[in-house]
């Protein structure tokens, strides 16, 4: 992606169109494939041509690639062959740590775009409210040993850059609020400013994340939110030592008016050049042009 400027510009053409019916096309393809099926606790490989279930995986975080899969078991984090569920690698943790989710249906994720890095997260439960936050930035060639993060207050993962020097974080404010941060690995601590969208003026969001996608390139994060009396918005962060974020309205009232509020999902075309942003409900699809 070159630049944020297409992204800026395509806010103010956004083009929304509803559809319905099928795609026309010929005969579903007749390939052999194998069906990745995620249930709450376990995944299920699906050979497509005799439909019998080959393999039970645990539900895990897969490498793009698709080459690996991270779970974890107890206290232990474990890198598994997805293709014939094979433990490549084990490492202990150090605590109750999990894999953060990647999705509002808890989806788990913590990888970095490339695949390089890991995290996990692990909270200190005093109180109804985390007291106490830790992270650990683990390598996934495991060359090296992981690196923790000990954060007071409550925060939660949201994305780890491919060079492994910084984390982004959400930081829990208040109930319906929360602060955008980075955290510096290499110093060792939070950037001090919050990152927030200086044209919207507002340092605090708010919203529930359904999910996201990284650019192509690993640069940027593009995330879907639900607002209870506003329409759905994507949260364009930077992930870099810029600071920059740019919020995007999409249309609606809010879930508390529509639950199909919760039907957006985010999507990239094979280039990374587009952006899309479609809900299956409502029929409704955003069209972004990222590189202008």
């Amino acid at each position: 992606m070159k630049s944020m400027r297409g992204l800026v510009v395509a806010i103010g053409a956004l083009m929304i169109v509803a559809g319905c019916g099928r795609v026309p096309g010929g005969p579903a393809p007749t390939g052999h494939y194998k069906l990745y099926e995620a249930a709450s606790r376990n995944v299920s490989v699906i050979d497509s041509r005799s439909h019998s279930v080959e393999l039970s995986l645990p539900l895990g975080t897969p490498s793009p690639s698709l080459t690996h899969l991270y779970a974890i078991n107890g206290k232990a984090l474990s890198d598994i062959d997805p293709r014939t569920g094979a433990i490549l690698h084990t490492l202990a943790l150090p605590g109750a740590y999990d894999l953060p989710a990647a999705t509002l249906t808890g989806v788990p994720g913590g990888l970095s775009q490339d695949g390089r890095w890991l995290v996990l997260q692990a909270f200190d439960t005093t109180s109804t409210i985390p007291s106490a936050t830790h992270f650990l930035l683990i390598d996934t060639s495991f060359a090296k040993a992981p690196q923790h993060i000990d954060l007071k207050g409550f925060f939660s993962f949201d994305a780890v850059s491919n060079d492994g020097r910084r984390i982004f974080v959400i930081q829990y404010v208040t109930n319906t609020e929360y602060f955008v941060r980075r955290y510096d690995v290499g110093a060792g601590q939070l950037y001090e400013n919050v990152i927030f969208d200086k044209a919207d003026g507002s340092t605090a969001m708010g919203g529930l994340r359904l999910g996201g996608v990284p650019s192509r390139d690993g640069q940027w994060l593009f995330s879907a939110y639900v607002r209870q009396d506003k329409g759905a918005f994507i949260h364009a962060l930077a992930l870099d030592d810029s600071g920059i974020a740019y919020c995007i309205d999409l249309p609606g009232n809010g879930y508390s008016a529509d639950v199909n509020e919760f039907h957006w999902s985010l999507a990239l075309n094979s280039e990374g050049s587009h952006l899309y942003a479609a809900n299956g409900a409502t029929g409704m699809i955003a069209d972004i042009n990222l590189n202008g």
